[in-house]
């Protein structure tokens, strides 16, 4: 892919998680629980994994935490939602690179959800200087379990609607 192409790839891909993570931002949640959303915008990240490489997807998250922080929940949150997306990139990248005949796309969505909360809860601890964060750490990775997999199932038809359509081509063909 040339520099061109992939830099417009980049830009569509972090238009569209802005777009799906703000609209997320409006779905209600019907159990109150912080810190707990689907995370559709991560659709993007297994979109950017499958087709691009490491760099772009971080890039992709990276932009899209910065601009939702100052969109909507401000600058505070920036440290959570950074530590638990680069945490979740670099776990998905891993998993699907390494490990892709174990895992599905479902099954790499779901190990990024763990992440994301185990990063952000991370986060907390540093900023908070509290153990007793960890405590909610147990509902956290049941929710990622959850929302992992319906971002998964999302994110699998759409990456299998983009190969039939040959509208990006797999960087890793020949693995």
């Amino acid at each position: 892919m040339s520099k061109n192409k992939r830099l417009a790839v980049n830009i569509i891909l972090i238009c569209n998680a802005i777009i799906i993570s703000y609209l997320e931002s409006f779905i209600p949640i019907p159990i109150p629980v912080p810190g707990i959303k689907l995370g559709l915008a991560n659709i993007i990240i297994l979109i950017a994994i499958e087709f691009l490489d490491l760099k772009d997807a971080l890039f992709i998250m990276t932009v899209k935490c910065l601009i939702i922080a100052l969109l909507t929940k401000g600058v505070v949150v920036l440290a959570f939602s950074l530590s638990g997306g680069i945490l979740s990139v670099l776990g998905m990248w891993f998993v699907y690179h390494h490990f892709s005949r174990f895992f599905s796309i479902k099954g790499v969505s779901i190990v990024g959800a763990l992440l994301h909360n185990v990063g952000q809860i991370g986060a907390a601890f540093v900023i908070l200087k509290s153990s007793v964060i960890f405590y909610y750490l147990p509902v956290l990775l049941l929710s990622a379990l959850i929302t992992g997999f319906i971002t998964g199932t999302i994110g699998s038809a759409v990456i299998r609607e983009i190969r039939i359509k040959g509208i990006l081509h797999d960087q890793n063909e020949n693995r």
